[in-house]
């Protein structure tokens, strides 16, 4: 049988010896979200058609959560890592002004060409000026 949110289960069955006032703050903040994630008290979307209604519950974006925070960094970072060479590598990160933001925001192919257009401009700029051929991952 598995079980439906364990976690839940668990925090709500244990409530009476963690939610105390000698419980830290910290701790009691981050059962209680875990508690309330993906429930009505978060709110949510309700999406509905000619026979039938859905609604999906707001997660509570803890880190913290087993559901929706510490798992899904923790994927997130290991699907990152994969996708990194295993050698010696340099990350650089662009940034934008904001009086460009607007731009870029309403012009979506643009938008799209800004990873392409900065891996060649380090590739120039290190052919340039040390006579270098690099390889050059870009991830939006």
């Amino acid at each position: 049988m598995k079980y439906h949110d364990p976690l839940k289960q668990i925090l709500s069955q244990t409530r009476p010896y963690w939610d105390r006032d000698e419980t830290r703050t910290a701790v009691r903040w981050a059962f209680s979200k875990a508690l309330q994630c993906r429930t009505a008290e978060l709110g949510g979307e309700v999406y509905e058609s000619e026979n039938q209604q859905r609604t999906f519950y707001h997660p509570c974006k803890s880190r913290p959560c087993s559901s929706c925070g510490y798992r899904a960094t923790v994927q997130w970072q290991r699907e990152g890592w994969a996708a990194l060479p295993d050698i010696l590598y340099k990350g650089i990160t662009f940034t934008m002004p904001d009086v460009l933001w607007s731009v870029f925001r309403d012009n979506r192919p643009l938008t799209e060409a800004l990873s392409a257009l900065a891996a060649k401009v380090i590739q120039a700029r290190m052919s340039t000026k040390y006579g270098l051929r690099v390889g050059v991952i870009s991830i939006d």
